[in-house]
């Protein structure tokens, strides 16, 4: 009899040490009742997989973006230099708060529309660091809609791109830039 009840001390321990882990961390840990069951993420994951080496430059000789200097991309496809202004100046505010990780960051903007080439113009003197990308015939453009929830014509949101070029998530624009600095402070 007392086999009986030590076997099954050793047999029920782990589960129970499983049970009480998991309930102190959706319950208690989690004070502020954010835990939904899978991630702690703000920003919201591409519907597939899909790189960045697939798209071409408007030569169509290279890759859109290059990817060799290991560094993560903070990104806007812009289609109205009015709607998107919110979206480049928040960018580079996150590359400001970065602090140390600054320059394992580097900051994109995506366009496909040639009127808006003299907008981009101020942009780029306004924000000397920021690269400047043209996507020839809005592949690129046509790829992220229909990747995501949102309509990347209207809402100009700030998405982001790993070293290796694969595009990882995009953040809705009235996500609070403080949810979004935490997300990239995990991601670098």
């Amino acid at each position: 009899m007392r086999n009986k009840i030590y076997l099954s001390i050793i047999l029920l321990t782990p589960p129970i040490v499983l049970l009480l882990s998991w309930l102190y961390f959706t319950q208690i840990f989690d004070p502020d009742g954010s835990y939904d069951g899978k991630t702690r993420q703000n920003g919201v994951f591409f519907n597939s997989y899909f790189n960045f080496n697939q798209f071409k430059n408007s030569q169509g000789n290279g890759d859109i973006l290059e990817f060799e200097d290991g560094k993560w991309v903070l990104s806007v496809y812009v289609t109205n230099a009015d709607k998107s202004s919110d979206s480049i100046y928040l960018m580079r505010q996150l590359n400001v708060a970065l602090n140390r990780d600054i320059n394992k960051l580097k900051r994109v903007i995506f366009y496909s529309n040639k009127m808006l080439e003299g907008d981009l113009d101020k942009i780029k003197a306004d924000y000397p660091r920021v690269e400047i990308v043209e996507d020839k015939n809005g592949v690129l453009l046509n790829v992220l809609e229909r990747n995501s929830k949102l309509n990347f014509n209207d809402e100009n949101p700030i998405f982001v791109i790993d070293p290796y070029g694969r595009a990882v998530m995009y953040f809705d624009p009235n996500t609070d830039p403080k949810l979004i600095l935490k997300d990239l402070k995990v991601l670098i």
